[in-house]
């Protein structure tokens, strides 16, 4: 698979899978990816090191995905950068970990801000470049809390999962006889620094319920979307593609 000469944004792309999904884009030919993650150093390290390990062209720009003028601002700068852009990866997202008891309504509102909003706010701003291009791939990064609720996470993450795919759905409808594209992965249990802040029971309990009895890595996710914003896809939108291990029928 290749995306040789596309440009792309991918969002939360600091670190995990977004860093993962990033590298591989950079491996099969993109010719220009900007890091839109509101931990600024962290995502300027990272595009160094990948240019460093994998050559192209990567531009971190510090974006908080709540503030819809962050989010034009980083679109108009991979445009500015690269002439437009052809893929956005929907990946920014948080997942606390909250117990029922201790739910705030300014917490559930901050992480659909983050989860879901963002989303949105992103999809907006560069459909416009992809509809004038009548081309583009957008990816939402969901999770298999979208279909069970959230686990040990606070209530609204699987909430805002959920969100996902009808947000997905809805773009995937609504512009495709602009030549977009609109799909979504649902991770399962995933090796990302993020996931171990779950704890060491919850880690042990999702790898054994997994029919491959393991976690995911980041770069496995990477390879789904992948696939989904190149040509060997070209006939499928609005789908979801469970990248688990089998969680699901464990």
């Amino acid at each position: 698979m290749n995306i040789k000469n596309r440009t792309a944004i991918v969002t939360g792309a600091a670190q995990g899978i977004g860093r993962a999904t990033v590298e591989r884009f950079v491996e099969a030919g993109a010719s220009g990816v900007v890091i839109a993650d509101v931990q600024g150093k962290i995502a300027e390290r990272a595009a160094k090191e990948i240019m460093a390990a994998y050559g192209g062209q990567v531009v971190a720009v510090e974006t908080d995905v709540t503030n819809e003028a962050q989010v034009q601002a980083a679109v108009q700068a991979a445009i500015d950068r690269f002439g437009r852009i052809d893929i956005l990866v929907n990946n920014a997202g948080v997942f606390p970990v909250v117990a029922w008891d201790d739910v705030t309504l300014d917490s559930w509102n901050r992480i659909l801000a983050i989860n879901l909003t963002g989303m949105f706010l992103f999809a907006k701003a560069v459909l416009p470049s992809m509809k004038a291009q009548t081309d583009g791939r957008i990816v939402f990064v969901s999770s298999d809390a979208a279909f069970t609720g959230s686990a040990v996470a606070h209530v609204a993450y699987g909430v805002s999962k959920a969100g996902i795919l009808a947000l997905m759905m809805s773009v995937a409808k609504g512009f495709a006889a602009y030549n977009i594209r609109a799909n979504a992965i649902t991770p399962g249990p995933v090796d990302t620094p993020g996931a171990h802040d779950l704890g060491d029971d919850f880690w042990a309990a999702t790898e054994k319920k997994t029919l491959l009895k393991r976690h995911g890595s980041s770069h496995e996710l990477a390879d789904a979307i992948l696939y989904l914003v190149s040509d060997r896809s070209s006939y499928i939108t609005g789908q979801v593609i469970r990248v688990n291990g089998g969680w699901n029928l464990g």
